[in-house]
């Protein structure tokens, strides 16, 4: 089926705008797609376009010509150039600040998977002249339609909604926590051919994209690691402790975990502190980008209520839920002092924070404790949020408003409460 991309719209909207425009993120989660997208609206509204896959051998030969030519081909009339897998084009930042500072009328939107390669190939400063957009796995909105017609999400925390649509989201939110939102899982039909294409997915980036940048002799520590890291999701890790659990050298892990930084599959939440003294500040949380593939990695795909890490896949589904709705001016930390109160997560707009605790099973409306220590010591959050299995209702502490909802309120956090 055909899945509806909340960032297609924003590229459709920026054809006209003459930055270069770079997507960014994993293998397979949708950037041929979206450029195939953007190539359908060009065609349908007269504008002339030209797509090349760069891992495709002739599209490849047409940029193995001298810089010259290309730059004249391409520049010849104007049009919108799509250009998928760019970090494989030599002098890619030659190219485009060329045809930006020289060209008027032209377009390019490029589409890479691979920072690592794209800052190896990019040597000049594209500042100023490129639009980034960082395009995820599905988020929940953007899954549920091929699953459910009947369940609909609550456009705002003002919302009211019946107990029977509460409980076909929740049905659904687990089968999406459970194999993620990789687009390619939409077309599958049983739960064995999503375990199948999770654990092919991994064994591609392992295979194809990791192994490229390290030696032989160390693909099975890396293995290590990626399980390591998998089972502390969530947790606070830091890289001397890695070396020492699993007895690599500290530059090894540093490396490995850059690698994988750079090839988008971790993403890592840093602390929240101010210049108050007391929070911790070198320890960082590991999340993979998405819930699917970190199980694949375990090769465990149980139903939520039936293993012990529950919370952590929660956690992880509500940063990507928060991530995937960010706007400009907005970032995400976690939060944990000496005395360990502690915040899952703090989005922060305007240097205006607010907390956000992720719950599975509460009893009622009680406040955590380390959501009441971050509102004493931060008087200027403006609300609190805690995201649990059932609870929908608000409250007040110190005159804070907080926030209890179905941890698929997420996504509506940065538009609704900032």
């Amino acid at each position: 089926m055909s899945l509806k991309r909340i960032i297609s719209q924003q590229l459709i909207k920026d054809v006209s705008r003459h930055e270069v425009g770079v997507m960014i993120g994993p293998r397979q989660v949708g950037k041929t797609t979206l450029l195939e997208i953007t190539r359908n609206h060009c065609r349908t509204h007269g504008i002339k376009c030209r797509y090349f896959n760069l891992e495709m051998p002739a599209d490849a030969n047409y940029f193995a010509r001298p810089f010259q030519n290309i730059l004249t081909d391409l520049c010849s009339v104007k049009q919108t150039v799509l250009i998928d897998e760019f970090h494989y084009l030599p002098n890619a930042t030659k190219l485009f600040k060329a045809i930006y500072d020289g060209t008027k009328g032209i377009k390019v939107f490029a589409s890479g998977s691979s920072a690592l390669e794209m800052h190896k190939h990019m040597k000049e400063s594209l500042a100023g002249r490129r639009r980034l957009y960082r395009v995820y796995p599905l988020s929940f909105s953007e899954w549920l339609p091929s699953r459910s017609s009947k369940a609909a999400l609550p456009p705002s925390f003002d919302t009211s909604f019946s107990n029977s649509n509460h409980q076909a989201l929740r049905r659904q939110l687990e089968a999406f926590v459970v194999f993620g939102g990789m687009p390619g899982l939409v077309h599958e039909k049983t739960n064995e051919d999503r375990k199948r294409l999770l654990l092919d997915l991994v064994a591609t980036y392992i295979q194809k994209d990791i192994k490229a940048l390290l030696r032989e002799e160390d693909i099975l520590s890396f293995n290590r690691l990626l399980v390591f890291l998998a089972g502390q999701e969530g947790g606070l890790v830091s890289e001397i402790g890695i070396s020492r659990d699993l007895n690599y050298s500290l530059r090894q892990v540093r490396k490995d975990i850059s690698i994988l930084g750079q090839m988008f599959l971790l993403d890592i939440s840093k602390p929240f502190f101010t210049n108050r003294g007391r929070e911790l500040k070198q320890t960082n949380k590991v999340y993979f980008f998405d819930t699917g593939i970190r199980n694949a990695i375990l090769r465990d795909f149980r139903l939520l209520n039936n293993r012990p890490d529950k919370g952590v896949l929660m956690e992880s589904f509500v940063l990507h839920e928060l991530q995937k709705s960010l706007k400009v001016s907005q970032e995400i930390y976690y939060w944990r002092t000496r005395q360990k109160e502690e915040v899952d997560f703090v989005l922060v707009q305007d240097r205006l924070p607010i907390p956000i605790e992720v719950k599975s099973k509460i009893r009622g409306i009680e406040i955590p404790d380390g959501v009441k220590a971050f509102l004493r010591k931060y008087p200027e959050s403006p609300a609190a949020v805690i995201l649990n299995d059932d609870i929908f209702e608000k409250t007040k502490f110190e005159d804070k408003t907080v926030f209890f909802a179905p941890h698929y309120f997420a996504s509506l956090i940065p538009s609704c409460l900032v």
